[in-house]
């Protein structure tokens, strides 16, 4: 689930100034917020110029490549998937030295110097916000989808993550053998389309123009060509309806017929552009009308020391390519200014790399009779990790999962379930976002499902509240 999902929550999130903050005294030579490809191509050259860059990774590692099954157009790559390429540029950046935080950038303040950057965890209590020191900053927080904003869409109502998404090749397996519908009339809803033909039984586009805003016209006439996609030229989608538990059906309105009428769907994937992640710099930063950060010399910002790659500030390209490229640029010339004004015998890094948790007590499900005697065998609550390899967030969330088995595993089974192998067990539990968390009483009851890094959030935050000595399957039914 682009997570990247509409990711859940996005990397910014409002910060409220009356919220404690623990405060880091000493003070980092170089932040980047980010994790994607020029996040991370940043963090490498830093790090091999033995500058040792803090990486503020938010939810997801690896941005927006790793939800493309297959890419061809990155050099020396005849053919990779974007989550092997991500994960190929971490590696890297992280046994160049570089540090990964993963936690969610919420404010910074770059009226002074140095910088405050402060953080929360991605999961936990609102009060274990963090402000870092800085000397520099490399802003590569990349964009965010846009919404349709109509009923049944998001809210308490709505089906997102439940048959609505942003990401076809992240959650498009769910819906194998089934109808789905992409919304879209640029590049992009051709790629959604292209991916889901594979999988879906029927894939329904939704086209606002009467014509595709394209520059690949061979890709679209063979996508076009395939027999389970049909095109809705000037349709627009005026609802999403569901039986309160997933999403079931569209009503869209047909202009050259001048009707409305509804299509059945198990899902509907969004491909209708993205806004810049730059809420945090308005009023700090110099933006354009688009909210785009504008730049001087290469990746300079309004603000020295400041430094912008990727999304946040083209809004024509956005190729990772690009984006690895300028990042490259943003860490010499942060190189540069950290050796003019601050000599590297008084800059000291402070962040130690975590070390591996060893022993971790996560089972991960190799089939459903071994699930089901897990459950079976349990004297307390089981927690479930439903997740996928293709999933961002999902590997994000998987060493905080191994960390609450190592510290709670004496009283919780912790479970892990792979929705590319244990396809059954995500149409058993009705599984229609990831991750999910499923946990279960001691006689295999369901007493809750927590879908998303808010609702997961929350078993966190209980978790820590209980300690060491209340865990019990009555509290989480609460």
């Amino acid at each position: 689930m682009k997570k990247i999902f509409l990711w859940l929550p996005f990397l910014l999130l409002p910060f409220t100034s009356h919220v404690r903050a623990q405060i880091v005294e000493k003070e980092h030579p170089v932040m980047i917020l980010g994790s994607g490809v020029a996040a991370l191509t940043s963090a490498v050259y830093l790090a091999r110029a033995g500058i040792t860059p803090i990486v503020i990774t938010g939810p997801s590692i690896g941005g927006t490549i790793t939800q493309s099954h297959n890419v061809q157009n990155w050099p020396g790559e005849m053919s990779i998937s974007g989550i092997e390429l991500g994960e190929r540029v971490k590696n890297q950046a992280e046994q160049n030295g570089a540090i990964l935080i993963p936690e969610e950038v919420v404010s910074v303040d770059l009226s002074k110097r140095p910088f405050i950057i402060t953080t929360k965890p991605l999961y936990g209590s609102i009060d274990q916000f963090k402000q870092y020191k800085t000397h520099s900053v490399i802003i590569a927080l990349g964009s965010k989808p846009n919404l349709l904003n109509i009923p049944g869409e998001r809210g308490d109502d709505g089906y997102w993550s439940r048959g609505v998404y942003s990401c076809a090749v992240c959650d498009g397996s769910l819906y194998k053998g089934k109808a789905v519908a992409v919304v879209g009339g640029g590049d992009a809803a051709l790629i959604e389309a292209q991916y889901l033909s594979n999988i879906a039984e029927k894939v329904d586009v939704f086209v606002r123009r009467d014509v595709f805003r394209t520059v690949e016209k061979e890709r679209m006439k063979e996508i076009l060509s395939r027999p389970n996609i049909e095109v809705h030229f000037k349709t627009v989608i005026k609802e999403i309806r569901g039986d309160r538990q997933k999403a079931t059906a569209l009503i869209v309105h047909d202009f050259a017929k001048s009707e409305e009428q509804e299509v059945p769907v198990d899902a509907l994937f969004l491909a209708i552009g993205s806004r810049p992640n730059t809420e945090l710099f308005q009023g700090q930063l110099e933006l354009d009308s688009q909210g785009y950060i504008t730049l001087r010399k290469h990746q300079e910002t309004s603000v020295e020391g400041v430094y912008a790659m990727g999304d946040v500030c083209d809004p024509e390209f956005k190729q990772a390519i690009c984006a690895a490229g300028d990042a490259a640029k943003a860490a010499l010339q942060a190189q540069q200014y950290l050796a003019a004004t601050h000599p590297p015998t008084k800059l000291e890094t402070i962040a130690v790399a975590e070390k591996e948790r060893q022993g971790t007590q996560v089972i991960e499900i190799a089939s459903k009779e071994q699930f089901y005697r897990e459950l079976s065998e349990s004297t307390g609550p089981v927690f479930v990790d439903f997740y996928a390899t293709y999933c961002g967030p999902c590997r994000t969330f998987s060493p905080i999962y191994d960390a609450w088995a190592k510290e709670h595993g004496g009283k919780i089974k912790f479970l892990k379930v792979n929705a590319d192998s244990m396809r059954e067990l995500f149409e058993r539990y009705q599984i229609r976002g990831i991750p999910t968390l499923l946990i279960f009483d001691e006689n295999g009851n369901i007493i809750r499902r927590s879908i998303g890094f808010k609702e997961i959030s929350d078993v966190e935050n209980q978790l820590e509240k209980m300690g060491e000595k209340d865990i019990t399957a009555k509290f989480f039914a609460s």
